[in-house]
């Protein structure tokens, strides 16, 4: 609340204005952004000033990767021109992309609206609808340096060789694919009591890590698993990434399931929003 306190005065810098007809007063642009700027500095300050946030988003993927590297030969080509150390990598990318939307998200949200903190937001300039909008885009920052940290492990103990232009596009590609999560992570936030908010998060990470193929190549899974993984957003999202580093297509289904994910989970959480506005609880 300091933050949000802090920037009250600057509304001041930007007073009421009348839109172009000069009878119907509206607030500057300014007025809304400062605020709003400052809750989003806010959310992100708090994640990461949370230990225990950043030690299980961090954690669980550099630790599988360093745990799971030496199960099969480096060098083996598990997937077109992609060996087992490279696909491990890209596949702890999406996991740690995955724990980190789905904790940001959904434990913390659950959290909040328990000790109605979403309430309090209600008295603050700050419109209704950044509350959800800043969440993820909060999920969404907090991702990325988890991306970068598990490359750097890939790098230094996988003996992972990429050209620069190679790993820049690979980051910004799991990462703008990572979305879906993001959402996710939100709208279970909503959606689940407190208490039980964390089992579900946990199950979520390894149900989608496991039935997605981040832990094993579909290709080698039977084939009822193969057919589930298409249904799973964790599978498209590690399969662009993967075409991508082996000069394939980035094939278009694997573009519109997440589309899919996007526009289905966007749509819950406005929903859901709207009910708990109307009960008023957020």
């Amino acid at each position: 609340m300091t933050e949000l306190s802090a920037a009250a005065p600057a509304l001041a810098d930007d007073p009421f204005v009348e839109d172009h007809a000069g009878s119907v007063p509206r607030i500057g642009w300014r007025s809304r952004l400062v605020p709003l700027m400052a809750f989003g500095r806010f959310e992100v300050g708090r994640l990461l000033r949370s230990w225990k946030f950043l030690a299980i988003t961090v954690g669980f993927p550099v630790i599988f990767y360093l745990l799971f590297l030496r199960d099969r030969p480096a060098g083996e080509v598990v997937g077109g021109t992609v060996t087992w150390r490279v696909y491990l990598m890209v596949a702890m990318c999406s996991f740690g992309a995955l724990v980190a939307a789905l904790n940001a998200g959904g434990t913390r949200l659950s959290m909040e609206r328990a000790s109605g903190w979403a309430r309090q937001l209600r008295i603050t300039p700050i419109p209704a609808w950044s509350y959800v909008g800043t969440k993820v885009v909060a999920s969404m920052l907090v991702v990325l340096p988890v991306i970068v940290l598990v490359e750097g492990v890939g790098a230094a103990f996988g003996d992972v060789r990429l050209g620069a232009a190679t790993w820049v596009g690979l980051t910004v590609l799991v990462w703008a694919t990572a979305l879906p999560f993001a959402l996710l992570g939100v709208f279970v936030g909503f959606l689940v009591a407190t208490e039980a908010a964390f089992p579900v998060v946990t199950g979520l990470m390894f149900v989608l890590g496991y039935f997605g193929g981040l832990f094993t190549p579909v290709n080698r899974m039977p084939g009822s698993l193969q057919l589930l993984a298409q249904f799973m957003p964790s599978y498209h999202h590690d399969a662009l990434a993967l075409a991508a580093l082996d000069g394939r297509t980035l094939a278009p289904s694997h573009w519109l399931v997440l589309a899919g994910y996007v526009a289905v989970l966007a749509t819950a959480i406005m929903w859901k929003h709207r009910v708990e506005e109307a009960r008023g609880l957020a």
